[in-house]
């Protein structure tokens, strides 16, 4: 089954080289679609723009029809549309292609359109090079985003920390004792017994006396008696120690750095539109019967881009070159280099003489 993957970029020049990187990614003439009202260098897959963009004939080719009326007036604005029809296994690497050469956002665009009154697709004529530049110049000035740079801070403190402790409890105990004793009973006998013999006198004499005589029984008993007494001591307390511990911890932080990687924002105090037409006069000059005009226009943007850099202010061209033809190489290619340099050096140069 087949998927339709739709990129829209705001130059010519930019769309021809996804459409080359696609090739070499081996999506053919079966796969591709490639459409622009600029004029400039031409690419096998390229359609007429005019027959090829219509709401209906983007349909055909299998764009949704929610979105082909946004497309059409996109590209009738100077926009360049490149279709591929891909399989359902190939969909991801050709949408991580187009992706990479920063197509145009469709939503955001999409709603910047319909504040500006686009309600839907007319056949009317396509923007001139002129209306293409202050479009884009346009759209440039909304590109912005914001990023916050966040760190975290590590803060150190002390907090009360239950580590353990000890509950003591006291019980009593009933054991029984017992311990045996010798206890003494006493008894008193009265023995009567039958005598019969002779008192002397004197124990006469004394036997008539009156006398009495009284025993008393006594035994011993068993007495129980409890002493209470202190047979251990048990005390309970705790001892505090400081001590002291280094803590610490990982804290993160962002750090946003900026990397050219195309488009035309400008941020330095002149403005494009102010030196656009001393580049087209360069042009006229310089490059007129290689390439038309969109084919430079890249380069031109990219050396006035360097010139508003802050970085680039106080260095002529011959110190800043080597930055320079890095970040076009990174941003175009090896070869597009040679081909273009003058443009880029003229921009440059022209920018640095407005300030």
């Amino acid at each position: 089954m087949a998927k339709t993957i739709v990129g829209l970029y705001d130059d010519r020049v930019t769309a021809h080289r996804v459409v080359e990187d696609l090739e070499e990614r081996g999506f053919g003439d079966e796969h591709l679609r490639y459409a622009s009202y600029e004029k400039g260098k031409r690419s096998d897959y390229e359609v007429d723009a005019e027959k090829n963009t219509t709401p209906d004939a983007l349909t055909g080719y299998g764009v949704p029809q929610d979105e082909s009326e946004f497309y059409a007036e996109a590209v009738r604005r100077g926009g360049a549309l490149v279709i591929a029809r891909v399989h359902d296994q190939d969909a991801e690497t050709a949408a991580d292609i187009m992706a990479r050469h920063n197509p145009v956002p469709f939503g955001e665009r999409h709603e910047a359109y319909k504040k500006e009154g686009f309600t839907g697709y007319t056949e009317t004529e396509p923007y001139d090079q002129d209306e293409i530049v202050e479009e884009r110049e346009r759209y440039a000035d909304r590109a912005q985003a914001r990023f916050k740079e966040i760190e975290e801070q590590l803060k150190i403190g002390k907090r009360e920390v239950v580590r353990g402790g000890v509950r003591v409890h006291k019980y009593v105990d009933t054991d029984m004792v017992e311990e045996t004793l010798r206890l003494r009973d006493e008894e008193i006998h009265v023995d009567r017994e039958r005598v019969d013999r002779k008192l002397t006198p004197e124990e006469a004499d004394a036997a008539f006396r009156e006398d009495e005589i009284e025993l008393v029984e006594r035994d011993e008993e068993a007495v129980v008696s409890k002493e209470a007494r202190v047979t251990g001591e048990v005390a309970v307390g705790k001892e505090v120690r400081e001590r002291e511990e280094t803590v610490g911890g990982e804290v993160r932080s962002t750090r946003v750095e900026v990397e050219e990687t195309g488009g035309t924002q400008t941020t330095g105090a002149v403005k494009w539109v102010d030196v656009e037409p001393d580049f087209r006069t360069h042009y006229e000059g310089t490059f007129k019967g290689e390439n038309d005009y969109a084919y430079y226009e890249p380069a031109y943007r990219y050396g006035y881009e360097m010139a508003n850099d802050k970085r680039y202010r106080e260095l002529d061209f011959g110190r800043a070159e080597g930055d320079i033809r890095k970040g076009y190489v990174h941003r175009h290619d090896e070869g597009l280099w040679d081909e273009t340099k003058d443009a880029v050096r003229h921009a440059y140069n022209s920018v640095r003489r407005a300030f």
